[in-house]
């Protein structure tokens, strides 16, 4: 299947990998489906890209690289919804806003994207503020590096 991306252009990508949302994205209403397109070997992070609207795609990268800590607990009906029965079936990304110097980049904490990876249901959730949503990245380069 080809697909027009906000970063790569036109690539074909297999049905297998893309991911619905089981609920409305908050603010992009007719992007359902999307996938995840790595920036490249080692680079920590992925363009979620919407397959519906080829110029929404967002920055997004594993929140565990930045804060090891970071953890919170989904609730039944959002597990149910995205029929998560394990932990070892949930992916969990973040949204990027980059900045100059790269080091003042930033991600979301309080609002991730939740995967089940079996049948790659989608979710993004708005924890309380138990998280902020400009936490710095740092001098993240690469996969688990700082």
């Amino acid at each position: 299947m080809q697909i027009e991306t906000d970063f790569f252009g036109a690539i074909t990508i297999e049905p297998s990998e893309i991911i619905t949302f089981a609920s409305e994205l908050p603010g992009f209403p007719d992007a359902k489906q999307f996938v995840l397109l790595p920036f490249g070997e080692g680079v920590p992070f992925w363009s979620f890209q919407s397959i519906d609207q080829p110029e929404c795609a967002f920055i997004v990268t594993n929140p565990f690289w930045i804060d090891p800590d970071y953890v919170f607990e989904l609730t039944d009906s959002a597990k149910e919804q995205l029929s998560i029965e394990e932990t070892a079936q949930v992916a969990v990304y973040t949204t990027v806003t980059l900045r100059e110097p790269f080091q003042e980049s930033t991600t979301n904490l309080r609002a991730p994207f939740v995967m089940e990876t079996k049948q790659r249901l989608a979710k993004q959730i708005i924890l309380e503020d138990t998280y902020p949503n400009r936490q710095k990245i740092g001098s993240l380069t690469e996969v688990g590096g700082r």
